[in-house]
């Protein structure tokens, strides 16, 4: 969740409306939780809360549930999903939405309650009036992917939070295993820690036993091993795949994607933008881009080239019957090595 939000709310300070959006959906969820955990004092939100999904309800029905006092005395929390006509995103809406409705809400909402906001999109369209104007008088929380170095930080505190022991290479192998999805990383953080307990400690060891390997971490393992000179355990990865009865086809459409994802981000490195600056023109998430940027700094820029280029002859080759889709990957690795080996 947002720091400065956690402060807030710790002190008690609570908005009459709250607007969160970003694309990281669970920092969303999580801020929400904790505004209607404080705002209704641990009361029971049953009577006290009310949920509508604005694809489906007008934002002049939402104002009006907001604008109702609790029958039963204290706070209510209503929340508004889904608010894209905050966006310049078009989706196909059931309802008319009538905007100056809520800017005469949120002008002069009722103290009583909190309205809530929310838009799983990565930014608001500043050059709407309704925009404008919410800027001016709602406590806006923007929950996008963390950076790298914060979502370490994240991870370590979710540990913490925990009460877990933690071994120091532990969150880094976390991270690798299950990449920059928060809820993923929730997930799999509550099950290490119930497995653990608070007397041991989360190993390497144990993360790897209890975390499920996934294909995207694989592959980036695999090329990883091509860009450090291992061809050999390259060729003993994909072989473990197959073996596992991952499709060839598909481990090799991953490999052109990192090796797509290298080029790109090295050829806007080279232009002087900074690794959250790449993800946002690439639209991935901030941690994928940092190791394709520790992984392209072994390749020259023609070099990420020639690699692409010969992976997608490799995935031609197979589609139009010339290779056998294993042969052709074999063939690719081992092509790659022969080329470094005279590089070095």
């Amino acid at each position: 969740m947002d720091s400065k939000l956690a402060r807030e709310l710790k002190a008690g300070e609570i908005a009459p409306v709250y607007l969160f959006y970003g694309t990281e959906t669970f920092l969303i969820d999580e801020g929400c939780a904790e505004v209607e955990k404080q705002a209704l004092c641990g009361e029971s939100s049953e009577w006290n809360r009310t949920v509508l999904d604005l694809e489906e309800v007008s934002i002049q029905d939402l104002v009006r549930e907001a604008e109702t006092p609790s029958f039963f005395g204290g706070r209510r929390v209503v929340i508004g999903k889904n608010a894209w006509f905050l966006t310049a995103i078009r989706v196909k809406e059931k309802v008319e939405h009538q905007p100056e409705e809520l800017l005469r809400y949120v002008a002069d909402p009722l103290m009583e309650n909190v309205l809530i906001l929310t838009v799983p999109a990565e930014k608001l369209d500043a050059r709407k009036k309704v925009v404008k104007e919410m800027k001016k008088h709602v406590r806006e929380v923007a929950c996008q992917p963390l950076a790298p170095k914060a979502l370490l930080a994240w991870v370590s505190a979710r540990l913490q939070q925990a009460e877990a022991r933690v071994h120091p290479q532990t969150v880094e192998l976390l991270i690798q295993q299950v990449g920059g999805d928060l809820r993923l990383l929730a997930m799999e953080i509550d099950k290490l820690t119930t497995y653990v307990g608070k007397e041991r400690t989360i190993t390497p060891e144990i993360v790897n036993e209890l975390v499920p390997r996934t294909l995207e971490q694989d592959v980036f393992k695999l090329v990883d091993r091509v860009s450090r000179r291992k061809i050999g355990e390259a060729l003993a990865i994909f072989y473990d795949l197959v073996d596992n009865r991952e499709e060839p086809i598909r481990i090799l459409s991953l490999i052109i994607r990192q090796f797509r994802l290298m080029l790109q981000v090295k050829v806007l490195a080279e232009e002087g933008k900074v690794e959250r600056e790449i993800a946002t023109v690439l639209k991935v998430h901030p941690y994928p881009v940092k190791l394709a940027l520790q992984q392209a700094r072994t390749y020259s820029e023609n070099r990420l080239r020639e690699l692409l280029f010969r992976s997608i002859d490799a995935d031609d080759a197979i589609k139009s019957g010339r290779l056998d889709k294993i042969l052709a990957v074999e063939r690719l690795l081992l092509s790659m090595s022969e080329r470094t080996r005279v590089e070095s």
